[in-house]
């Protein structure tokens, strides 16, 4: 799916938006090490875990794209470490628990109905 499609159906505010990726699957998460270990390639990563070494993390596991939920802060520093390495960045007023309910409908059954 595009993420064009998820950001429009899960209301996302664009932080940063480089390029309109395919997004295979998605991953919650707030604990690096368990991102790391677990979250799939040409992935959207649903966290609250708004810091720079989130762009690491995405970097490693070719993570396309970050919505940061619960309307967390997200710092210049991040911001511009995204910039810098094609990261996209999206933030969510809704907290992860419902982020991750669109994104399962639209990535696994292939629709979301409101």
């Amino acid at each position: 799916m595009k993420l064009s499609q998820i950001i429009e159906q899960c209301s996302l505010e664009k932080v940063l938006f480089h390029a309109d990726e395919d997004i295979k699957t998605g991953y919650c998460g707030d604990l690096m090490s368990d991102v790391i270990a677990h979250a799939g390639n040409d992935s959207i990563w649903v966290t609250v875990q708004a810091h720079k070494n989130s762009i690491a993390v995405a970097l490693i596991k070719e993570i396309k794209a970050i919505i940061f939920t619960n309307n967390v802060e997200i710092n210049q520093e991040l911001i511009e470490k995204a910039k810098e390495e094609k990261i996209n960045l999206f933030s969510s007023k809704k907290n992860s628990y419902q982020v991750c309910g669109i994104l399962y409908k639209l990535l696994e059954d292939g629709h979301y109905k409101d």
